[in-house]
């Protein structure tokens, strides 16, 4: 995306229908505190929290008012679908970290439980999603607290983990783990320089700095983004950096509770919370000139306490969240917008699932005889994925 291309148009996703295996409830509900993961084919949707579930009866598979669960959106199909996982899946659904670092793996980090704080987690878990299997991944070294609201991501080969709360305790700690020989290390830096301590902040980065997000305290507190915390993970030190404001609406508001999105070195940030405003706004950072654009796009909902992932040919999702205050009101929806223009293949293929509703009913030798590239018959669910 060129600096002069501000305007992005978000639409929304309306599934055709739900399915869902027996035993779970049929339909996914609004929610918030969840995380969602991408890639071309699908969205997963990864746990969550609703209060209005406290009062529905829970089964040995449940915990209500906790979605332990994960859901898949089939971009081909339009389908939602609740995936019958096995194995280790962690109980501590609500705010915590996700991440895809592959087509067929999922890594998720701490979150809390139900009631929030009493039961956190500092256990790293990987979803093959191939076999529909979780299991922990045993770590050994300095490992982070018990926490949730934290925030994470994988620099080359080191998974970072950064600040969050105990739910009594808000933290600074910035952990790395290295992915070769899953060994924590506590990263002690400059009192003077390191970020205050945060929670429900959002990362990114420009391929050697580690750039942190907004965040804050509640629930007063939020950090704003004229001057930015970024660790250089070469160094090992942290720095404020200043960054340049948008030349019309100067920089974004503080907040927490948002979402942000990388793509190659642009970061998208949509949404949050301040304490007093629902944010609905977008803007970008080019991690390398720390340059901020404020998009004239806006979220269809404002919201905060919601997800976003965007895949690797360009589509940001955003899911679901907390959109009215004084109701405590959640959502389930899903709003898309092309972050770049894509591929005249990807145009193609998008208007060949518009085209054909029921795409996915199809048999595979049927749609290979009509011409359609494998990689684009592999995205419709219930097909092989090629390896």
């Amino acid at each position: 995306m060129t600096e002069s291309t501000k305007t992005l148009n978000f639409f929304k996703i309306c599934p055709k229908d739900i399915t869902d295996a027996p035993f779970t409830r049929e339909y996914l509900a609004p929610r918030s505190g969840h995380r969602v993961v991408a890639d071309d084919s699908n969205l997963y949707c990864i746990g969550g929290y609703n209060p209005a579930f406290w009062e529905v009866e829970n089964s040995d598979e449940t915990y209500y008012p906790l979605f332990r669960e994960i859901w898949k959106f089939n971009f081909a199909s339009q389908k939602w679908t609740k995936l019958k996982t096995h194995g280790s899946m962690p109980r501590e659904m609500a705010s915590h970290t996700a991440l895809m670092p592959s087509k067929h793996s999922i890594l998720v980090f701490g979150g809390t439980g139900i009631p929030f704080g009493d039961q956190s987690s500092n256990r790293l878990h990987h979803c093959n999603l191939r076999t529909l299997e979780w299991r922990e991944i045993e770590c050994t070294g300095v490992l982070p607290q018990r926490i949730y609201g934290h925030s994470m991501i994988i620099i080359r080969d080191y998974l970072y983990v950064f600040g969050g709360t105990t739910g009594f305790v808000y933290n600074n700690e910035l952990h790395r783990l290295n992915l070769q020989n899953f060994v924590w290390e506590k990263i002690e830096s400059d009192q003077k320089v390191e970020p205050d301590v945060r929670y429900r902040q959002e990362v990114g980065t420009d391929g050697r700095h580690l750039i942190l997000f907004g965040g804050g305290i509640d629930p007063h507190i939020a950090y704003g983004f004229e001057k930015m915390h970024m660790f250089d993970t070469e160094e090992l030190k942290w720095k404020l950096q200043p960054t340049y404001p948008d030349s019309t609406h100067g920089h974004p508001p503080a907040r927490r509770c948002h979402s942000c999105v990388q793509l190659q070195t642009d970061v998208y940030m949509c949404g949050g919370y301040d304490s007093q405003t629902v944010f609905g706004d977008v803007w970008r950072l080019d991690t390398l000139k720390l340059q901020w654009t404020k998009l004239s796009t806006e979220m269809p909902k404002p919201a905060y306490f919601h997800s976003a992932a965007v895949t690797p040919c360009g589509l940001m999702c955003v899911q679901g969240g907390v959109v009215h205050i004084n109701h405590n009101e959640r959502t389930s929806e899903v709003y898309c917008v092309w972050l770049k223009m894509p591929s005249l293949a990807e145009q193609c293929w998008q208007t060949l699932i518009k085209t054909i509703p029921n795409i996915d009913t199809m048999d595979r030798s049927e749609l290979l005889e009509l011409g359609i590239p494998q990689k684009y018959v592999d995205r419709i669910d219930g097909t092989p994925t090629a390896a």
